[in-house]
């Protein structure tokens, strides 16, 4: 009885007990009347007193009430158990949505085995324990030696159903030794050992690894022969962190295979400064993650109509202890810590960060960032660049990405399928270096490119090269010729913009017109092209800055 009340008193129990109260009165009201008496409230009370079933009936209030409220009470008992089996269900949905999505951070989406980021946390967590138990760890770096082969003649599907035949059969070869297997990346794979015994148990692993290999892989009609060359190294003898051990490994894999294939251990203890290289790799992580780069900013400058068509972005990394570090000490070393992704996107957020400010300044002008190999092969480059166009509210035609030659022949069917996925957004494409590479102009002629850029080698000496100055003219009028602006960079002096003005080249670049210079001096120096190359009878107005 309690517990049917301990909510309340519910609202069921008062309709209840209301409705009994009514049937009371109206059985009461119709024993007045048919017994021919007046309908007074003494007559009412009379018949009350003098009928037992009328008397009966007055429990009737207390009944119903009772009973509704123990309806109610059910009732109540299924809400809460609804709600609770809700309540988990939802939490159970939460949880295993989060474990999805760290499996998914931590895992090589192709093959399933850890991907690269994962395997330098787990390998940094495995050294920290080495140096307290004062134990060694392992690691080897295997690559398949003429993949690109694979891909070229068969295709990327049949290179991607390799690439997973690969990682089962190395997870085989590894099961239970008490090591990560990781895909590195491309058709590069880590494996790293705790607790080390001797570097012949290295090597017998890494023997095992390549013997795994050996049988052909067959796909289909196919039958694919598979080698590998492969490099290992050993803490704390050849690095102290994670980037150089692996690093170190990935140096005795590239001597492996330029020997031939097979497999190299790295022999000599690593000197100091390599050690500051790699102790370099693991900073850039945390200059990234701290903010400690700097973006600098180059103007770029139409030169026929005389106005500033936009900037290239250009990365410096502010060291808190080696002072100011331009990108050719740091880039090598973010592509071979394979922290390209991580860079570009930093690049690319305060590219177009800078580029929302000044167009609130009344600057619509372009920005340009270079890109990596990587970023062409990642599927979803596009969706991040989408995302960050939305973020700063800046229009898709003010970005422009730049790539090189090579970057562009490095894997023609993934980039070519980036690429144009990134030109159809509205975004233009540059191809850098023109001129420097090996691409086809058969391929560059399908490319929806909207530039190309003449590398600065062949500008420096066009005035007093033949040679250059004919290379110069044949790259700006085949631009032209394939619809593309023609863009020239390394202008030092006067007479060069002059005559890359006659032959027609649209954009110029170089410390003649500015030095690269982070965004405050940038605002600075726009505003003093203004004041020298706006027609004085125009007033400020947004047809004096800037061709977007």
């Amino acid at each position: 009885m309690t517990s049917i009340f301990s909510g309340g008193l519910s609202r069921y129990a008062l309709y209840g007990f209301a409705i009994a109260v009514i049937a009371v009165l109206m059985a009461t009201v119709a024993a007045v009347m048919l017994s021919g008496k007046a309908l007074t409230l003494a007559n009412l009370y009379a018949a009350q007193a003098s009928n037992p079933m009328l008397m009966a009936l007055d429990l009737m209030p207390f009944i119903f009430a009772l009973w509704a409220q123990g309806l109610a009470a059910g009732f109540s008992d299924e809400k809460a158990g609804a709600r609770s089996k809700k309540t988990d269900t939802e939490q159970s949905e939460k949880l295993a949505l989060k474990a999805e999505a760290r499996r998914l951070e931590q895992e090589d989406t192709l093959t399933g085995l850890a991907n690269r980021a994962h395997f330098l946390q787990q390998l940094d967590a495995s050294l920290r324990d080495a140096e307290l138990n004062r134990t060694r760890v392992g690691v080897i770096v295997l690559d398949l030696d003429g993949f690109s082969e694979v891909n070229d003649q068969f295709g990327a599907a049949t290179g991607d159903r390799v690439l997973k035949s690969v990682a089962r059969r190395l997870s085989n070869a590894t099961e239970n030794t008490g090591s990560i297997l990781a895909r590195l990346g491309g058709n590069s794979f880590g494996l790293a050992i705790d607790a080390l015994q001797s570097t012949q148990a290295l090597e017998d692993l890494a023997q095992r690894m390549r013997d795994v290999l050996v049988p052909p892989c067959t796909l289909d009609k196919l039958s694919l022969n598979l080698a590998a060359s492969v490099g290992g190294a050993v803490y704390p003898d050849n690095a102290t962190d994670s980037f150089g051990l692996v690093n170190a490994a990935d140096g005795a894999m590239q001597h492996a295979k330029a020997g031939g294939g097979g497999f190299e251990l790295v022999q000599t203890a690593i000197p100091v400064e390599d050690a500051e290289m790699h102790s370099l790799s693991a900073e850039l992580r945390t200059a990234i993650e701290q903010d400690q780069l700097v973006l600098y900013l180059q103007p770029l400058i139409d030169v026929q109509a005389d106005e500033v068509h936009g900037v290239e972005a250009l990365v410096r990394w502010q060291h808190p202890r080696r002072g100011f570090l331009p990108p050719g000490e740091f880039i090598p070393r973010a592509e071979r810590a394979g922290l390209m992704n991580e860079l570009s996107k930093w690049v690319l957020r305060r590219a177009l960060e800078y580029n929302a400010a000044l167009r609130k300044q009344g600057w619509s002008i372009g920005v340009s960032v270079n890109l990596s190999a990587r970023s062409l092969l990642d599927p979803d480059f596009p969706d991040l660049l989408a995302d960050l166009l939305a973020t700063y509210e800046v229009p898709s035609e003010v970005l422009t990405i730049e790539i090189t030659e090579d970057t562009l022949m490095s894997d023609q069917r993934r980039t070519m399928d980036v690429v144009t996925r990134v030109s159809n957004m509205g975004i233009h494409i540059s191809i850098d270096d023109f001129g420097t590479g090996y691409s086809q102009l058969t391929y560059l002629k399908r490319l929806p490119a909207s530039e190309i850029k003449i590398d600065r080698s062949f500008v420096t000496d066009m005035l007093e090269s033949d040679t250059d100055m004919a290379i110069v003219k044949a790259t700006i009028e085949l631009g032209h010729a394939l619809g593309l602006r023609a863009v020239a960079e390394g202008i030092e002096y006067e007479n060069q913009s002059v005559k890359l003005r006659e032959l027609g080249c649209d954009i110029i670049q170089g410390y003649y017109m500015g030095r690269p210079m982070p965004y405050d001096k940038l605002c600075e120096w726009l505003a003093e092209w203004q004041l020298h190359h706006q027609p004085e009878a125009m007033a400020v107005g947004e047809s004096a800055r800037g061709s977007y």
